[in-house]
């Protein structure tokens, strides 16, 4: 018999199907569910989801409606670019390479489109952070789209909903099971396509997307069957965990907001995506970051904050880290160059 060390670990796969068929699932069906997701996040803070209602084709549609943006001409998507969105809503395209989330990596080998709930342009709220009109693209239908893209969203927010509800369920006492109530009410949920071309080079230091943290409350990925690349970090070993993409499930995994709710019970785990092999990678993220004016407070007795607040805390904290990065990538540079100068004269 093998060692624990000698086990390969594999993200659990959870099936929902219990809580979906009330009528025909026993409550000791509807109670292992709940522990199955307990032990997920507190061990590894991610788990493939299957039984979950979200309609294969409607799934397939999100990943065909990917393909057909990013295969649009640059200028044609410069026209939705996340730079002309109103105020901080984040909302339309962002270009290849156009984040780093590792600091000393290169940049992302991905490009984007962001979309969320559609708030009017004259409403008080819009341009808020996370919040605002939509951007789409002129040269798509909108039946080919926009639409489906929003039915997937909306199907993505009861989703998220239903499972944490079964967190809160899952949380030791005294926690009581309504402890996300609040944070489900007017819920910012934001829609993220992806794509990852075929990695140009072997440099290790060039990552699909760099290891990072999610900021908000909980996200699942709707993969690309049959492609490679996502990997979450496990701690307790020190080991990358390569997640594959299976056909009618999404990747869950808990958000830094929840992991600092619960008093670090549940565990937002460190995740990136690396060498895509040869083949064009698509994939649709979607972040549930919940009612951004809810202060909560954590389970620990940490301070409480807002939602919002934590969320852009931590954005602004990672934004600092990288550019300080790159001013000391440029003073690097200025060393050499001052070098090669001094020893040339």
């Amino acid at each position: 018999m093998g060692s624990i060390e000698e086990t390969v670990d594999v993200i659990p796969t959870i099936d929902l199907t219990p809580w979906l068929n009330d009528d025909d699932s026993s409550a000791a069906a509807r109670i292992a569910v709940v522990k199955e997701l307990h032990d997920a996040c507190v061990t590894y803070g991610f788990f493939q989801l299957v039984g979950h209602g979200i309609p294969l084709q409607l799934q397939k549609r999100v990943l065909s409606c990917a393909a057909n943006f990013f295969d649009l001409p640059l200028e044609e998507k410069m026209n939705v670019s996340i730079k002309k969105c109103m105020g901080r809503a984040n909302r339309g395209y962002e270009v290849l390479q156009g984040q780093t989330l590792q600091t000393g990596a290169l940049p992302d080998l991905k490009e984007g489109f962001f979309i969320g709930a559609e708030e009017p342009s004259d409403s008080p709220r819009a341009g808020r952070f996370l919040t605002g009109p939509n951007q789409w693209p002129e040269s798509i239908a909108t039946a080919d789209f926009e639409d489906p893209l929003q039915a997937y969203r909306a199907g993505m927010v009861e989703l998220a909903q239903l499972v944490l509800n079964l967190l809160a369920l899952a949380l030791p006492s005294p926690a009581p099971s309504s402890v996300f109530d609040d944070f489900m009410t007017q819920p910012s949920g934001n829609l993220r396509l992806l794509h990852y071309p075929p990695k140009p080079s072997p440099d290790p230091e060039q990552l699909g997307c760099g290891a990072h943290t999610d900021f908000g409350g909980i996200t699942f990925v709707l993969q690309q069957p049959e492609t490679k690349g996502l990997e979450v970090f496990y701690p307790p070993k020190g080991t990358w965990i390569p997640v594959e993409a299976k056909e009618n499930a999404f990747v869950a995994n808990v958000g830094d907001l929840l992991h600092l709710w619960t008093g670090k019970y549940y565990r937002s785990a460190v995740h990136r995506v690396t060498d895509v092999g040869d083949k064009h990678r698509y994939s649709a993220p979607f972040f549930y970051n919940g009612n951004m004016d809810l202060r909560f407070f954590p389970l620990d007795g940490s301070p409480s904050m807002t939602v919002e607040e934590h969320i852009l805390g931590k954005l602004n904290a990672s934004r600092a880290e990288q550019t300080l990065e790159k001013a000391k990538n440029i003073d690097v540079h200025r060393q050499h160059v001052n070098l090669v100068a001094t020893a040339a004269g």
